[in-house]
C-alpha cells in the first residue's frame, strides 16, 4: 500500500506508447519506422495534436457542451495510440442524439462505405500479413489510413452540419434572397 509505481504502468503506457503491436490506430506504424532518437519528440507532438483541438472546439461549441464533448471524444479516439472498435462504437452510438443534423450532412455515404470497407478488409489483411505471410505491413496500414480517414470525414461532416443548422436557425432556411432582402437573381454573362 502507498506505492505510486502503478502510475507509470497505467498512464505512462498510454502516453509513451511502448507497445508497437499493430492495431487500428496510427501510432504503431509511424513509430516502427522512426529513428529511436526522435521517438520522444514525436510522442509529444502526437499528444499535442490531441490536446490542441480541445481549445478551438471548446471555444466554437461553448453554447452546445454535449456536442463539444462528442466532437472531442471522437477526435481523441482518432488520435489515441491504442484505439479499439469499442472506442469508435462508443462515439458512433452517441451520434443518434444529434439526428437533427442528418439532413445537413453531405458525406454520409462516403463515410459509411469507407467504414464498411475497412471493417471487411481489416481481418483479411491481418490474416494475410500475420498468419499467411503473403502480405506486408503496408497493406494493413493502408486500410488503417482508410479507417482513420473515414472517421475524420465523419467528424468534419457532422461539425459542418452543426454549423449549417445553426446558421439556418439564425438566418432562416430560405437562401433565395440577397443582402438587401430582394429576390436573388442568377445572371450569366
Amino acid at each position: 500500500m502507498g506505492s505510486w509505481s502503478f502510475i507509470r504502468g497505467v498512464y505512462g503506457f498510454a502516453v509513451f506508447a511502448p507497445d508497437l503491436t499493430p492495431n487500428i490506430g496510427l501510432f504503431w506504424y509511424f513509430f516502427t519506422e522512426m529513428f529511436e532518437q526522435f521517438r520522444t519528440f514525436f510522442t509529444w507532438i502526437f499528444f499535442l495534436n490531441i490536446c490542441i483541438y480541445s481549445v478551438p472546439v471548446s471555444i466554437k461549441l461553448r453554447h452546445d457542451p454535449p456536442f463539444a464533448i462528442f466532437t472531442l471524444l471522437s477526435l481523441i479516439t482518432i488520435f489515441k495510440p491504442y484505439p479499439s472498435y469499442g472506442d469508435v462504437g462508443f462515439y458512433l452510438s452517441l451520434f443518434p442524439i444529434w439526428k437533427r443534423l442528418y439532413p445537413h450532412m453531405r458525406q454520409s455515404l462516403v463515410v459509411v462505405v469507407m467504414l464498411l470497407v475497412a471493417a471487411v478488409l481489416f481481418p483479411i489483411l491481418w490474416k494475410l500479413w500475420i498468419e499467411v505471410g503473403s502480405a506486408n505491413a503496408n497493406f494493413f496500414y493502408a486500410i488503417t489510413l482508410v479507417f482513420v480517414a473515414s472517421q475524420v470525414f465523419f467528424v468534419t461532416d457532422i461539425m459542418l452540419a452543426h454549423e449549417k443548422r445553426e446558421w439556418h436557425l439564425m438566418n432562416g432556411m430560405k437562401s433565395d434572397v440577397d443582402a438587401n432582402g430582394k429576390a436573388a437573381e442568377l445572371l450569366l454573362d
